[in-house]
């Protein structure tokens, strides 16, 4: 029997908990699990580690980018797969995406740009203007805003709204450009964690708002076209088979969201006069009424 440590920042990344056990016992691995959650205070992922390493576990299952960073600085040499790191390369998780070259390797979480703007197009296909929204201090977020900037679209316009804090959002009707067709939210904790606030006030001013976390979907954004933290646990689940067996995560290439899913809220498309395209709402994974 095999031991694993599950190392994770918060309890958002269940799913992906769930993905990475569901595959494993599909392929007859037995496993005794060590898990552990920071409930959202990096500051406890290393400590949270080195317990792992105490129990001289076989492999460390990360789930999130300050999960894995603290695995893979481990002075053990214990493999790391993590998910759904956004930038495994900016973060120092892997030297490469084909050949990450060190003991970690996983399934990046990040659905591409290209995707998310043609996905865009199909929901609004009228929009011309529309606002980024993103927390400055965010990795994550940055490296969201970066991919968005080398697209080239002469269709849609993006104006950035960089916030430093989460305080900021409390002034959103006055840092908001009046004339934004809906906003756009990269992927960001702040962002998310303030998700409430920011629909209040979007509501409001009558702006559809496209979101890049899945929960926030079902709590009133209009739409998104996010990644199945379920499926990316299965994925990671392989690799992690592939390392118990013998392999070295150094070999192991990174993959990326194949199949992104789209999620539709029918009440708030609703609320905004809003008609969902029909092949839109026949291949959406969830709609919300």
């Amino acid at each position: 029997m095999y031991t694993i440590g599950i190392l994770q920042l918060t309890q958002n990344l269940d799913d992906a908990v769930h993905g990475f056990k569901a595959e494993l016992t599909e392929h007859g691995i037995h496993a005794e699990f060590h898990y552990l959650n920071a409930d959202g205070n990096i500051d406890q992922l290393a400590k949270l580690a080195n317990q792992l390493a105490e129990k001289e576990v076989d492999l460390i299952f990360a789930c999130s980018t300050p999960a894995a960073a603290a695995a893979v600085k481990l002075t053990q040499d214990i493999p790391v797969v993590f998910t759904p790191v956004f930038d495994p390369i900016g973060a120092n998780l892997v030297l490469s995406m084909t050949e990450p070259g060190g003991k970690a390797t996983g399934v990046a979480g990040m659905v591409k740009a290209e995707d998310k703007l043609n996905f865009i197009n199909r929901l609004l296909p009228a929009i011309k203007k529309i606002g980024m929204l993103y927390h400055t201090e965010d990795s994550n977020a940055i490296v969201e805003v970066a991919n968005f900037r080398k697209l080239n679209n002469p269709k849609v316009q993006f104006i950035e709204i960089p916030i430093k804090e989460a305080e900021n959002l409390s002034n959103l009707p006055d840092i908001l450009p009046h004339d934004l067709d809906a906003l756009f939210l990269p992927i960001g904790k702040i962002i998310e964690d303030n998700f409430a606030t920011i629909v209040y006030y979007t509501d409001t001013l009558e702006i559809p708002v496209i979101a890049s976390h899945a929960p926030n979907i079902s709590d009133g954004a209009l739409a998104g076209l996010v990644a199945n933290h379920y499926q990316l646990g299965k994925d990671c689940a392989v690799k992690a088979m592939q390392i118990l067996k013998g392999a070295s995560p150094s070999q192991i290439p990174v993959d990326t969201v194949k199949t992104p899913e789209i999620w539709l809220n029918q009440f708030t498309a609703d609320n905004l006069g809003i008609s969902f395209a029909e092949d839109l709402k026949e291949e959406a994974t969830e709609v919300f009424e």
